[in-house]
């Protein structure tokens, strides 16, 4: 596990807790329970009782709901210096959502007690804590919207593009590596891997994407992403 000056120096990335001192920071982390947890590992479940807020700090995990069939609903995969469980840490109600290791991931906890504690210490990170919720209903409620208007072959297209906005972009290009699964963007936006692969296909044929040894090359990201407006109405 990881030492005192490497937790601080790693909190200090989260971005709500960026405005706090070195001292500060060292209290928040005496403070917190540390965990790893192991590829496929559950961190949190759906409905449980615990409220506290966690932190993560290394490796990547997913935000999964299952439904009663088992097919499991995708709403984020989280990367290092991702805060995720805010939501139970404020209303003190159960998860409303489960998140799963997809990597070895190291996560600091700190209960809802202490973290409401820390936002009434610190009013900068209460405000920045308001700007993540906020960004987090704005991305919802875009998927909503594409959800309710949008036919499958453009919430694919939608996703692509949502998933280039977080690789490293060159000459307007994106490469995904690894490439996402068929059931990773189909569990994303509530289809099946039928139709993914289908449009993935189609649009491999259009030469807007290239699979690439493991990876996935979108060729053309403005053009993609000009459909997907087009499919908006925008």
């Amino acid at each position: 596990m990881i030492g005192p000056q490497e937790r601080t120096a790693r909190l200090k990335r989260i971005a709500i807790l960026s405005s706090l001192t070195e001292a500060e920071l060292e209290q928040v982390a005496r403070r917190c329970k540390w965990r790893e947890y192991g590829p496929g590992e559950q961190v949190c479940g759906y409905q449980d009782a615990v409220t506290d807020v966690l932190f993560l700090l290394a490796g990547k995990a997913r935000v999964i709901i299952y439904s009663a069939e088992g097919k499991g609903v995708v709403f984020a995969d989280l990367t290092p210096s991702t805060m995720f469980g805010e939501i139970a840490a404020i209303d003190r109600k159960p998860r409303s959502a489960s998140v799963e290791a997809l990597e070895t991931c190291t996560i600091a906890s700190l209960s809802a007690s202490e973290f409401e504690s820390l936002l009434r210490r610190q009013p900068e990170v209460a405000l920045a804590t308001l700007r993540h919720v906020t960004a987090e209903v704005r991305r919802l409620s875009e998927r909503v919207f594409e959800f309710s208007t949008m036919v499958v072959q453009n919430r694919i297209q939608a996703e692509l593009v949502r998933l280039a906005g977080e690789a490293t972009q060159t000459r307007g290009q994106a490469v995904l590596s690894p490439a996402p699964s068929l059931s990773d963007i189909a569990g994303r936006i509530s289809t099946h891997r039928e139709a993914v692969s289908r449009e993935l296909s189609r649009l491999v044929a259009l030469g807007l994407l290239r699979r690439e040894q493991g990876d996935l090359r979108i060729i053309d990201v403005a053009r993609l992403a000009k459909l997907v407006d087009e499919a908006k109405g925008e």
